[in-house]
Formats: structure tokens, sequence, C-alpha cells
């Protein structure tokens, strides 16, 4: 099975902070995701992180390798679609070098490391991205980076920001309620047509 979530920020103890995330440092914060998310995976799924697993603003620090430890204690497998933040990664760390990146990324932990990604969930094709600007208007999207701000719906697709599920993942079943939801009341539902 498939799971989702996007914008963990897991070395950025400002993004605990700014976000309003209910946890005293980045180590409870890590300890409750690792519980969270071994009761609701086997070994045999894969969570998508739709981007911003990692923070960085500069390149005068590499916390964010510390963040690869997290890796380790998750059952299921996980896939990386990039965000903003790990494009500054690889800007500052890796002379602009996906591929490079990519290869230290599933070296240490990840199943793979994608720019974007096409799925289909629910029989229904899904573009996976990070930012929600750069969505696909031929399909469905799942997108992050916005955290709360655009809430969970929108015309072109679902946030999967972990802030608006409680750190809980989205699974399939998720996005299929999402879906039933999205076709038979909110794109029916003239007040959310604000633009």
């Amino acid at each position: 099975m498939y799971f989702f979530t996007s914008d963990l920020h897991l070395n950025s103890a400002e993004t605990l902070k700014t976000d309003n995330r209910p946890f005293k440092s980045l180590k409870q914060y890590g300890r409750y995701l690792i519980k969270l998310w071994n009761k609701e995976t086997t070994k045999n799924d894969i969570i998508y992180v739709v981007g911003d697993f990692f923070d960085c603003h500069s390149g005068k620090s590499r916390d964010w390798e510390k963040c690869f430890k997290f890796l380790h204690k998750i059952k299921a497998k996980i896939i990386l679609i990039l965000g903003n933040n790990e494009q500054r990664i690889i800007k500052y760390f890796f002379n602009d070098n996906f591929e490079n990146f990519k290869n230290y990324c599933v070296k240490n932990g990840f199943l793979d490391v994608k720019q974007n990604e096409s799925l289909e969930i629910c029989n229904q094709n899904f573009f996976l991205t990070h930012k929600p600007k750069d969505h696909c208007n031929s399909c469905l999207n799942l997108f992050g980076h916005s955290h709360r701000a655009m809430g969970v719906y929108k015309s072109f697709g679902f946030n999967v920001c972990c802030d608006l599920n409680h750190f809980r993942l989205y699974s399939e079943k998720d996005i299929e309620h999402l879906l039933f939801m999205k076709n038979n009341f909110w794109d029916k539902d003239a007040n959310l047509k604000l633009f």
C-alpha cells in the first residue's frame, strides 16, 4: 500500500515553533512519528514524502544529514519527492547534481528519490509534486509546501502536509475518501470556488 505525507522538516526546531507543532523537541517529534508510522505501515508498504523531509536554508550547516537515522527506524520503504529544501541541499552540498544527491540518499536509506512522480491511486492518475504551483493540469495532484495555509482541498488535488493530518500518513483509503468528497461535495460547492 502507498502512504503520503510532506513537509516533515525533521531537523528544524524553528518549524516546530512556527507551525506550532505540539512537541517540546525534535527528538520527541521524531519518536512520535516513528511510533505512529510503524503502527500504520508494514515492511511491504511505501511512503512517499512529497518534499521537505529535510530542512536546509544555507550551505553552513549539515544538520540535515542527521535525518537519515530516522529512515532506519521506519518499517516501510520511503521514496522522497524533491522539495525546495532538498533543492537547496543539492545546490549547496552536491554542486547542483541531482544524481549525486539521489545516490547519496539511496545509499543512506531511501528507496528512491525523484523530482516528481506519476502514480495511479484508486483508479485515478495523480501527479506528486512538492509545490502546488507546479501542479499538472491533466490529472489530480498530491502536493505539500504550503503546510496548513491552503488546507487539504484544491480543485487540482490535495495537500498531504503532515500538519493537516495530525502527523498521520495519508493512506490510499484516505485519498479515496478525499476523492469521494471532492467529486460529490467540494467541486459542487459554489462557496469553495474562490477564484
